[in-house]
């Protein structure tokens, strides 16, 4: 049988429907000779709630620790098919969650790892209900847990997977039993360290764990089952703010509503999924997948006829379908700015070299960086911008150092059907003048995929909705 992973969002895992649409999906697959390694999210709102209790058992100020474990194990049991045996099994993995709460609130500890273990049972939960789900229909399963088969390194909240080592995990743990063709369940979001100490792999981190498992299988494709239509031209949510404003709305004028992207290259989705409006997938799968060449297909669970969005090497059809225009527009918004003049005596690559080291060690998160003659500027969240002076400080090739003055923003248009096309940023740079916007940077990187803008912040709902009515009117 062909092997296939296929990964379940928590947006989907809400109630005992939602797990018997997902079984279905597993059993028609299996129907066409596939056998699929199930990567699950926690079901929606589970992890929140864990992460609450977490805090409030570590502050022990009179939680009721055995209220919430009943009351969420309540919701956990009504997604369960009816069975004596499954629910008995469900109520294991709640003795496990139940017990580190008990830990963290009698010891008052939360290192890393007891939180990493804590905050991923959720999705342990998960995968205990869709085995439930699938023994009723006589399917063969096996739950795993992350933790089983990811090695990390020892970033405690937000992991970075190991791919060869992981590699060496899953054929020593998963592939024996796809070799007796039983279908792998695993819960998604955490991982091992090297030292053995528990993980979680941050935001995004089931779709991580889909990625790194299809690239340590050698898979060609994963699929993701969520309630979104795919990766679209532009962010509906921020659609729907330009159309309750009556100066964006008459911008936007006829413009159709925001549609799906139908592929998107490595190159182009490494650019979008940076952008924070776009949540569909988190870009941390864009490294075991562009390594294995494998296609990540976003896929809506209620809408199996619908294409969806697929992510994947170059090729040349999609540059085709899209040339002269972006395929999609994205902005960032609430970032603050520096400039740093360096010291004219090093060359750009010592500058950078030194600068950016000094800002990692710092941790923190450039959201955009441009450069003129020698004076280099960053954008960032406000709550990054002292430890960005601090960095630079550090420093001793610093000669000047100046906050920028107000809120600035990022707007994006990305596609690689720009590439060489001459007047494209002429019409862009137009097309937002001629409603008012100032450009106060732009940068492009070599492979043309993106045009980058920096602008006041109040500007970005007019330079968002005037290029979105010019390329998507």
């Amino acid at each position: 049988m062909d092997i296939e992973v296929l990964k379940f969002g928590g947006s989907i895992l809400k109630c005992h429907e939602d797990f018997k649409s997902v079984a279905d999906i597993i059993v028609d697959e299996l129907g066409r000779s596939k056998l699929p390694v199930c990567v699950v999210s926690a079901m929606k709102g589970a992890t929140d709630q864990i992460i609450h209790a977490v805090a409030e058992s570590h502050a022990d100020g009179g939680f009721d620790l055995s209220s919430f474990v009943k009351k969420l194990y309540k919701e956990h049991l009504d997604s369960m098919p009816k069975n004596e045996r499954g629910a008995s099994e469900l109520w294991t993995e709640f003795e496990k969650l139940k017990n580190v709460l008990l830990y963290i609130r009698s010891s008052g500890e939360l290192n890393g790892s007891v939180y990493a273990f804590a905050v991923s049972r959720g999705e342990g939960l998960s995968s205990r209900i869709l085995s439930e789900h699938l023994k009723v229909r006589n399917v063969d399963n096996r739950c795993f847990y992350g933790e089983d088969l990811l090695v990390t390194d020892d970033n405690p909240r937000d992991a970075a997977v190991d791919l060869e080592k992981t590699e060496k995990k899953v054929a020593e743990v998963l592939v024996p039993c796809l070799e007796e063709e039983r279908v792998p369940i695993v819960a998604g979001f955490s991982g091992r360290s090297r030292e053995g100490r528990i993980t979680i792999l941050g935001r995004g981190g089931s779709d991580d764990t889909a990625a790194c498992l299809g690239y340590s299988l050698g898979v060609k494709r994963v699929v993701k089952h969520t309630d979104s239509d795919g990766v679209m031209t532009l962010d509906p949510r921020f659609m729907a703010e330009l159309m309750k404003d009556p100066e964006t709305r008459k911008i936007l004028g006829a413009a159709k509503p925001p549609r799906v992207i139908p592929y998107l290259t490595y190159v182009e989705a490494s650019e979008l999924l940076r952008e924070e409006r776009t949540k569909v997938v988190h870009y941390k799968v864009l490294n075991p997948l562009m390594k294995g060449n494998i296609s990540f297909h976003i896929k809506n669970i209620a809408k199996p006829e619908n294409p969806g969005t697929i992510i994947g090497p170059e090729e040349e059809n999609h540059v085709q379908d899209s040339y002269g225009r972006p395929k999609a527009i994205s902005c960032q918004r609430n970032l603050y700015g520096i400039k740093f003049l360096p010291t004219q005596s090093l060359t750009p690559t010592e500058v950078y070299a030194k600068l950016f080291e000094s800002l990692a060690r710092e941790s923190v998160d450039v959201r955009y960086f441009s450069t003129s003659g020698y004076q280099i500027s960053f954008l960032m969240p406000e709550t990054d911008v002292e430890r960005a002076i601090r960095a630079l400080r550090a420093l001793d090739i610093a000669v000047d150092i100046m906050p920028l003055k107000g809120r600035k923003g990022t707007f994006s248009v990305i596609g690689s059907g720009m590439r060489g096309v001459r007047g494209l940023f002429s019409r862009i740079t137009g097309v937002v003048a001629k409603h008012g916007v100032n450009i106060e940077q732009a940068t492009q990187p070599n492979s043309e995929n993106i045009i980058r803008f920096a602008v006041d912040d109040r500007d970005i709902p007019r330079a968002v909705a005037a290029l979105y009515s010019e390329f998507f009117g």
